[in-house]
């Protein structure tokens, strides 16, 4: 369990996050979203204790991350978006850091380096952006450790390795274990990730399941909005991609069971707050201006 207890932070005079609470229960994949500069790396690094509140606290499974504790150390893992690899080969990188983590498990460490066709004979500075980063991920799958913070993890890859890493990350969602992923690539990982946390303006929006969502919004194409439940909308080349509230009882223009679109729905806690928490809460809907949510989701870049 992951808990931030009215915890403020910010960096010289500017302050990012003022009383925040947060908890992240174990047995799930956090889905972290929020625009650029909303302050989601800085939150998985003071997840990880590289960075300390200036107020309030924060624990991991019942221990404060900032003493960096060697025993919270190794059971926890942050992967940047960028990660550094020494000058060595995985067999000696292996033998360097892997006695730090007595839970690290080789065998499936190897097991993953096949699957994601990376070299073992190729010295790690040697690779590619794209291959540094399935290594690094690689080595937190394999690390036993119980918190798992990835930041952007599915940047550089290429489409089969997103597939991979989502099978990867599945089977890492284990029910002692919380996986918390930084990303802007919703669509990579909109269905593994669940609940996702929405942060804007210093402060977490919503925390939404994906049962949540799909109990109260639905997904659909359409060729106008008049008199529909329109959430949000988004105008494209031949239509409208628009978020619906779920009307009990009604027929939906949506196909039935069609899921919401994490973007979607991430773009209405920015520009259209009012009408995602009227439509989760079976309230009625506002009237539904385009123009307006476009010059508040614009204004919020």
């Amino acid at each position: 369990m992951i808990e931030f207890r009215s915890m403020s932070f910010g960096y010289g005079k500017k302050n990012l996050f003022s009383g925040l609470d947060l908890n992240l229960e174990p047995g799930s994949v956090y889905g972290l979203l929020g625009l650029n500069g909303a302050g989601k790396t800085s939150l998985l690094k003071l997840m990880a204790g590289a960075l300390r509140p200036q107020e309030g606290s924060i624990e991991v499974f019942g221990k404060d991350p900032g003493l960096r504790r060697a025993d919270l150390l190794a059971d926890m893992v942050f992967v940047p978006e960028d990660p550094w690899l020494p000058a060595i080969k995985p067999e000696g990188w292996l033998d360097r850091y892997a006695a730090f983590r007595p839970l690290f498990d080789r065998g499936r460490f190897m097991a993953l380096m096949d699957e994601l066709a990376l070299d073992k004979d190729k010295l790690l500075t040697k690779y590619s952006y794209g291959q540094r980063k399935k290594f690094a991920l690689s080595a937190a799958m394999a690390s036993g450790a119980r918190t798992l913070l990835l930041d952007e993890p599915t940047n550089g890859l290429d489409i089969p390795s997103k597939a991979q890493l989502r099978r990867i990350l599945a089977a890492a969602a284990e029910p002692g274990r919380v996986v918390v992923v930084s990303t802007h690539q919703v669509r990579d990982l909109e269905h593994l990730i669940d609940p996702i946390v929405i942060v804007h303006g210093g402060r977490i929006l919503f925390t939404l399941s994906n049962e949540e969502l799909g109990r109260s919004l639905c997904s659909a194409h359409l060729s106008s909005l008049e008199g529909k439940p329109v959430v949000y909308a988004e105008r494209d080349a031949v239509g409208w991609s628009v978020l619906l509230a779920r009307e009990p009882g009604k027929d939906s223009e949506a196909e039935e069971g069609a899921s919401p679109d994490l973007e979607l729905v991430f773009d209405a806690a920015i520009a259209a707050p009012d009408h995602l928490t009227a439509a989760l809460s079976g309230a009625s809907l506002p009237a539904y201006v385009p123009e307006e949510h476009l010059i508040a989701k614009e204004a919020n870049r």
